[in-house]
């Protein structure tokens, strides 16, 4: 009896440590696209009938359920941000783009290279709503910028 509580109480030990070390959660998609959130945004998950919707602090994102592989809890180093959205704003991964609605209107985005070398940028609209392909991005992390609006993202 004493050896099933000692080990017990080590295996919920390593439980602790382990779930102590996650501070992100992770979001893979079936064409090579992640993105992480920190727990510290309070990062919340539900789903409508053919979305997961991830809720932060910050913003809404939408995923396609069909185009998701993975969903799970990770340790990332964030000492130098992460996938933070920094705006209010609605994000959608879909066909190969990334849909953008309530970003500064008439504002410019621009995708950059995680060395800083400009890729591709595209106007929002008036509303602040913006369809921007993704297909020419391919091998590296990009940093999505707008106005109001922040974010890293993967290309396979």
């Amino acid at each position: 009896m004493k050896k099933m509580v000692l080990t017990l109480i080590s295996l919920l030990m390593t439980m602790l440590a382990t779930a102590e070390e996650q501070n992100v959660i992770a979001i893979y998609q079936t064409d090579g696209q992640v993105a992480m959130f920190a727990f510290a945004d309070k990062p919340a998950v539900t789903y409508t009938a053919t979305d997961l919707v991830l809720t932060t602090t910050k913003t809404t994102m939408q995923y396609p359920i069909a185009q998701l592989k993975k969903v799970q809890f990770e340790k990332a180093d964030i000492s130098e941000g992460l996938d933070e959205l920094v705006a209010d704003g609605r994000f959608s991964f879909r066909d190969g783009a990334i849909e953008i609605h309530g970003g500064k209107p008439n504002s410019m985005v621009k995708i950059f290279t995680v060395s800083g070398m400009l890729a591709a940028q595209y106007p929002l609209d008036d509303k602040g709503d913006g369809h921007i392909p993704t297909q020419s991005l391919r091998g590296t992390t990009y940093v999505v910028t707008t106005g109001s609006i922040s974010f890293k993202f993967m290309q396979p």
